[in-house]
């Protein structure tokens, strides 16, 4: 099982990170014009908390002696958890044009890194 999910963070990260980085401008255009919504602040700060807690649960769970065993899946589960929490709270915190593209931008290099990171790991699982 921890085989498809490394194979998931892989493509999923890498999709993200190529989208990122290739058409920063038109992401952030994009999460801008979905922040001009009603309440859609709220919502991206309520994100950000759910990933942060579902982080911090993979994180217990990759601490717990029982686990030993699969702690490269729980470790890429905190850290893509925390990459996404981080995502959702600075683009609620600065919604501009600006700050979104650099965001973009930061965060293509961060997944490209998940990606590339959980790629190499995969022959350990």
């Amino acid at each position: 099982m921890g085989k498809y999910y490394i194979w998931f963070v892989v493509v999923v990260a890498g999709m993200a990170g190529l989208v990122r980085l290739l058409m920063p401008l038109r992401f952030a255009e994009l999460q801008l014009e979905r922040f001009r919504a009603k309440n859609a602040l709220q919502r991206a700060r309520i994100r950000s908390l759910l990933f942060l807690i579902s982080g911090l649960a993979f994180g217990a769970i990759y601490f717990l002696p029982w686990f030993h065993q699969s702690w490269i899946i729980f470790g890429i589960g905190t850290v893509f958890s925390l990459l996404s929490a981080a995502e959702c709270f600075f683009q609620a915190q600065f919604p501009t044009l600006e700050s979104l593209v650099f965001q973009s931008r930061l965060l293509g290099i961060l997944y490209l890194g998940l990606a590339a990171g959980s790629f190499v790991l995969r022959t350990r699982v």
